[in-house]
């Protein structure tokens, strides 16, 4: 089966659920200054592309030392979406909105949106836990592969924060209230990731 066509669904539907991420775009979305969130997506999409180079770097080097090596790295990354997904529906309650904070100018949104991603260690794992799992050592270059995926991931997560940061007023109006539609949306975040991490152990 091409890893594309696992890669691609998963990084839409784990993007669109609402994550620690969306909730600081929404939070720069409810301020008065306009365009706000999307300058905050853009700013945290550029920490994704540092993340994966990161990646790229730290991982090329160990996936194509040895294929034993590579298992274990696919199977504690496996086992870690699975923990994620475990505890989110453990856990799964109702969302807070966030408040509206104080934007500031463009420059320094974007700036703070990078800061959020670049330092929050939940993304580094989660990188190294994710990607790995779509590698094909046997279909060529392993770091063009991390990259690409990296890439496109980068893609599809900055343009659903994007589209959350541009519509941040109308969801605050449709989430206020929504407890049990909120809940629901833990549990499916939660599903997917466990879905995700019992797929790729089983594959």
């Amino acid at each position: 089966m091409d890893p594309w066509l696992l890669f691609i669904p998963a990084c839409l539907a784990l993007n669109l659920t609402p994550g620690p991420d969306i909730f600081f775009v929404l939070s720069q979305a409810f301020s008065e200054r306009r365009y706000a969130g999307l300058w905050a997506a853009l700013g945290l999409g550029l920490s994704y592309l540092g993340h994966t180079l990161l990646a790229v770097v730290g991982l090329s080097a160990l996936i194509m030392q040895s294929a034993i090596i590579f298992s274990v790295i696919k199977y504690l990354g496996a086992a870690y979406l699975l923990y994620l997904g475990w505890m989110s529906l453990r856990t799964a309650s109702a969302f807070h909105l966030p408040q509206a904070q104080s934007s500031g100018n463009r420059r320094q949104i974007f700036y703070r949106g990078l800061m959020v991603g670049l330092l929050n260690p939940k993304v580094i794992l989660f990188f190294l836990a994710f990607l790995p799992q779509f590698i094909r050592p046997e279909s060529g270059s392993v770091p063009m592969q991390l990259l690409a995926l990296g890439v496109v991931f980068t893609l599809t997560a900055t343009l659903c924060n994007g589209a959350y940061g541009l519509l941040g007023q109308q969801l605050k109006r449709g989430l206020q209230g929504q407890k049990r539609a909120s809940v629901m949306m833990n549990r499916l975040s939660g599903i997917i990731m466990m879905a995700l991490g019992i797929r790729l152990i089983m594959r």
